[in-house]
């Protein structure tokens, strides 16, 4: 029962009290409103009334009993208030209790017990043991947040996104997660036993030394930096490594006061995005690069046309004088090739416009460019080898092929870096194409330029290259509806590079019937 008292000062107190005598019920009580406690109380004399006001919502914060009731007591009260799992104060208050069934009681669980003759113990015993109570009460209270923060930390811990550990400042893992391990391609047992630097790069791993230095002496909160991981297995990963100091109050045991928590994530998919980038902006770059050497082109073909029609005025004219045949082969040859030089000043570098020309045979192609090398595959001592199949020189092609195919001859000659070089230049129809394969055993292209020898601009000559040549010459074949394949190799025993241009066939044009 209440007490009735509204004085906000006093302390709230629910009590059960196991009494059979009411006047005894009451004198308690007064003691605890004297001491300032507003009292919420409740009389028991039998166990079903105890399990009752027990089953109540409200917890009870202090239990005071006699020892001996008609048919209930002291230690039934206590027996069933230590079943029901209920942390209460439980002080006997008798007048009746001997020193032995004092200790008993003490020993089964009552917290203390005072005389009906010395009253005045009471109210030091219940302050002593609702202290002690709430001491209880607050390390419950405590211990089941920390259990909840525990299973936070490791749901959290366990199901990051990204890799994390904690280590000892020497580095050896102390706690590891399962996204780390699959980064690292290893189970958490085997990482438990290694030391997280050991999957960094020496190199790399040495340029951190002066900033993981600082971190453990105090003089930096943590750093972040990109690094690469060697998984166990071998292979690497792009990562961003964060790093910081973790500090603990060495109540753990088996845990160094200070560790190191690393968050390692796997930045693959931005690297390769960012790669993306860099190769589109390089792209957007060559594009413009590409569209002002088209424009320049097109004024160099105006500039050049005049000098070009007079240069070939005057070998029309020198047709006409006696020369020697070798002179008039020689003549005949440089008309042909004045005809080239305009011929690329005005589509070489563009594509867009193509004009209806006239053909020539295949086999009349390579022949004038094995012819236009002779003399120069010779002063290097490089050997010129044809093998045509019957049939090349029934197909007609636009005469731009010409040009590729002193491209690739030239490319070859200059691969040659010794004397006793070979350059094989072969020929043949296939059904309804046709294959030219243009070979040598030069120094061969390495297999990490191999990938970028069609790229615009890229080229391995120095400032001698524009990087124009083999992207110019597979412009050219794809506008015939042809392929080009490259093959490449710089082994000691097998060295060189082969092309081979595949093209539809293409017979030579029907005569005009008006005039035939």
């Amino acid at each position: 029962m209440p007490t009735g008292d509204l004085n906000p000062n006093l302390r709230p107190l629910r009590v059960l009290v196991i009494e059979d005598y009411e006047e005894d019920a009451i004198l308690l009580l007064r003691h605890l409103a004297r001491a300032g406690y507003d009292v919420d109380s409740r009389r028991i004399e039998t166990a079903d009334e105890l399990r009752a006001a027990l089953d109540e919502p409200a917890p009870w914060d202090l239990a005071l009993a006699d020892y001996t009731l008609p048919s209930f007591g002291a230690r039934d009260a206590l027996s069933i208030i230590q079943k029901r799992g209920a942390d209460i104060p439980f002080i006997i208050v008798s007048g009746t209790i001997d020193e032995v069934s004092a200790v008993s009681a003490m020993r089964a669980g009552a917290h203390d017990y005072v005389l009906k003759g010395h009253i005045d113990r009471l109210l030091p015993a219940i302050e002593r043991e609702l202290a002690d109570a709430e001491r209880r009460h607050e390390r419950v209270r405590t211990e089941a947040e920390l259990r909840l923060a525990q299973r936070r930390f490791s749901a959290t811990f366990n199901q990051a996104a990204v890799g994390m550990a904690h280590t000892a400042p020497d580095g050896r893992f102390i706690l590891v997660n399962q996204r780390l391990a699959e980064c690292l391609n290893a189970s958490l047992d085997e990482l438990l036993t290694m030391r997280l630097r050991a999957f960094l790069m020496p190199e790399e791993d040495a340029i951190d030394e002066e900033l993981y230095a600082e971190l453990l002496a105090g003089k930096r909160s943590g750093y972040r930096v990109e690094r690469t991981i060697v998984c166990s297995d071998g292979s690497t990963l792009p990562a961003q490594l964060t790093v910081s100091m973790l500090v603990h109050d060495g109540d753990i045991p088996g845990v160094p006061t200070t560790t190191v928590l690393w968050v390692v994530e796997d930045i693959s998919a931005r690297k390769v995005a960012e790669q993306e980038t860099a190769d589109l902006m390089q792209r957007l770059i060559n594009s413009e690069r590409l569209a002002a050497a088209g424009r320049m082109a097109n004024t160099l073909a105006h500039e050049i046309n005049n000098p070009l029609e007079a240069l070939t005025n005057i070998f029309f004219l020198l047709q006409d004088q006696p020369l020697t045949p070798q002179a008039q082969e020689l003549l005949a040859i440089g008309a042909r090739e004045l005809e080239r030089v305009g011929h690329i000043t005005r589509s070489t570098l563009s594509f867009y416009r193509k004009v209806p020309g006239r053909t020539l045979n295949l086999r009349a192609m390579l022949d004038e460019v094995v012819q236009l090398f002779a003399t120069r595959a010779a002063q290097h001592h490089v050997t010129l080898h044809t093998r045509y199949a019957p049939g090349i020189e029934s197909v007609h092609y636009d005469p731009s092929l010409r040009q590729v195919f002193a491209n690739l001859v030239a490319n070859a000659l200059e691969a040659m870096s010794t004397a006793g070089g070979q350059v094989h230049i072969r020929a043949r129809v296939l059904a309804d194409t046709v294959s030219v394969l243009i070979a040598d055993n030069g120094h061969g292209i390495d297999a990490a330029n191999l990938a970028c020898v069609f790229e615009p601009f890229f080229t391995t000559k120095g400032e001698r290259g524009t990087g124009l040549g083999l992207w110019v010459t597979r412009g050219m074949v794809e506008e015939q509806r042809g392929r080009l394949q490259l093959r490449s190799s710089t082994g000691h025993d097998r060295h060189g590079t082969a092309i081979r241009i595949t093209l539809p066939v293409v017979s030579a044009p029907a005569a005009d019937p008006i005039i035939s």
